[in-house]
């Protein structure tokens, strides 16, 4: 049976995932290496001859709106609820209190210097608006490893359930899938679509990709580590045995081998040193009382002239009323919905019909267990467990002890958002550990639990559909007077830079109305 292109490379996709047909197109000249960029839009500031904007929440959308806004003569007040700016980018440390909606308390006792990012734990390298603003605060980045092939990928239906390195899942599987191709290129299968040049190229192609014997077959290969590890003796390096396809497949991990390949997850990524925070406390540094800590939002009210918010004011127990020219509101749409407002029947129908999903993380303190014994610097272990992931810290390499987060994944409808208690919650993220780490889930101490759904004026980590009766175009224009801004109103879902783009929208959209008298302009 002949093939095309298009139906070889398909089949290539199915059996060795995206990476291999990747690279396969880009070894035939079908596919150029595109410069990688995230979605983004150009800010034009336009002179807000002191226009008045009150500015609803100082999450990374309302921060760089007012930040913004501030050099091009507007006149702003951001109003916060929380005594912190950076709504999900929030870093917990020694002495941070936890409470959940539920009524569920913790507080944090890390050890000085260790900390626990709750939201936002890493910076794409593509991701420019927010590497920056890191560049313009005078916010110092390190490198975050968000993968390692030294981690470990674990499922109770390979390797008789003992956990592998990730090379060696990662290497194996390239060697089957290399193997299985390149027989059937030689059987010539492949000829009346495919010329002699290609279908040699493409053989020494799979011979380099899954480090096959000159006969084209996968014995094993040093990528996936040794048996026999090299040294300064006689015995020779003896590659480690390779683990066989089929189990490769049952274990359907997937999602942890190709990780990397995730646009906004490949190498290089960064980190704040000393906690993600850092960049909402350089933005309020530079806003100074443009913002106010500890007022929460109550109503919304438009006319022809203006807007005006009444906020609760949480250190004088009393309501206080602002009026402006524009409102931005920048809060996530879980809160919004239980504003007093007067949205338009489209707006509110779209907010009404939002859904968010609930994501979760645990992390310990612990000794570096995971380095000295494993050589585990950063990068994420992946299982096929109720907990499924486990992530190691990037900060502070080779101290003695670090935060090891245990588990982050969606919560609602999952089988870890089914356990009944938060104890047995904890008890699956410190089995998690022992499953990869045998001995080692007992060092684990000082728990902390996030649930993004229970979150005080959050709940919920990220947009997950706008449902029948919504659409995201809804509040990408103005509903007359107030704007919306927020990684939910853009197309980098959870991303810090979704927010700042969607604030540059919003800049934009308010520059050209001032420059046109204060009309909307479509």
């Amino acid at each position: 049976m002949s093939l095309t292109r298009r139906q070889f490379l398909m089949r290539v996709g199915q059996a060795g995932g995206y990476s291999a047909t990747f690279v396969m197109m880009q070894s035939l000249g079908l596919l150029a290496i595109p410069e990688a960029s995230a979605e983004s839009s150009k800010l034009r500031l336009v002179d807000g001859k002191g226009t008045k904007v009150v500015i609803l929440g100082a999450g990374i959308a309302g921060l760089v709106a007012a930040y913004e806004l501030g050099k091009a003569g507007y006149r702003c007040t951001v109003l916060e609820a929380r005594e912190r700016c950076g709504g999900r980018n929030w870093t917990i440390r020694d002495g941070t209190d936890v409470e959940f909606t539920s009524g569920v308390r913790q507080s944090c006792s890390f050890d000085e210097g260790n900390y626990f990012n709750a939201g936002p734990a890493r910076l794409p390298s593509i991701h420019r608006t927010m590497l920056g603003y890191c560049d313009q605060l005078g916010v110092p980045l390190e490198v975050e490893v968000n993968s390692s092939r030294g981690a470990l990928m674990q499922c109770d239906k390979l390797n008789g359930g003992a956990p592998v390195t990730e090379r060696r899942a990662v290497n194996d599987t390239r060697g089957h899938v290399s193997e299985l191709l390149a027989k059937c290129i030689k059987k010539g299968a492949l000829d009346e679509e495919i010329t002699a040049d290609d279908r040699e190229r493409m053989i020494e192609f799979l011979r380099q990709y899954g480090d096959l014997s000159p006969d084209l077959l996968f014995k094993g290969t040093e990528r996936s580590g040794f048996k026999v590890p090299p040294g300064a003796g006689k015995e020779m390096p003896e590659p480690i045995d390779p683990l066989p396809m089929h189990a490769l497949l049952d274990a359907d991990l997937w999602q942890g081998m190709l990780a990397e390949e995730v646009i906004d997850w490949q190498p290089t990524m960064f980190q704040p040193i000393g906690g993600m925070d850092r960049i909402p406390y350089a933005f309020h540094k530079a806003l100074g009382p443009v913002v106010r800590n500890g007022a929460v939002v109550q109503s919304i009210r438009q006319s022809a002239s203006g807007v005006t918010v009444v906020y609760h004011d949480k250190a004088s127990g009393t309501d206080q009323t602002i009026v402006a020219d524009y409102c931005i509101c920048a809060l996530p749409l879980t809160i919004v919905r239980t504003l007093d407002a007067d949205f338009s029947p489209a707006v509110r129908q779209t907010i009404d019909a939002t859904s968010y999903d609930s994501a979760y993380k645990i992390a310990w303190e612990s000794p570096r267990f995971w380095e000295k014994e494993n050589g585990i610097y950063g990068g994420l272990s992946y299982l096929r467990q109720t907990v499924n992931v486990v992530w190691y810290p990037s900060a502070r390499l080779f101290s003695d002890r670090g935060i090891v987060v245990s588990g982050y994944s969606i919560e609602n409808g999952t089988a870890f958002g089914k356990l009944p208690t938060v104890q047995a919650k904890l008890d699956a993220s410190r089995q998690a550990t022992e499953i990869l780490h045998p001995g080692h889930g007992k060092d684990l101490s000082k728990p902390v639990y996030i649930s993004w759904g229970q979150i005080p004026y959050n709940l919920g980590a990220w947009i997950s559909g706008f449902g029948h009766s919504g659409s995201l175009d809804v509040l990408l224009a103005p509903d007359r007077r107030v704007y919306f801004a927020g990684d939910h109103t853009s197309h980098l879902v959870g991303w810090q830079e979704g927010a700042a783009l969607s604030s540059y929208r919003v800049i934009n959209q308010l520059g050209v109305r001032i420059e046109n008298g204060g009309n909307i302009v479509s």
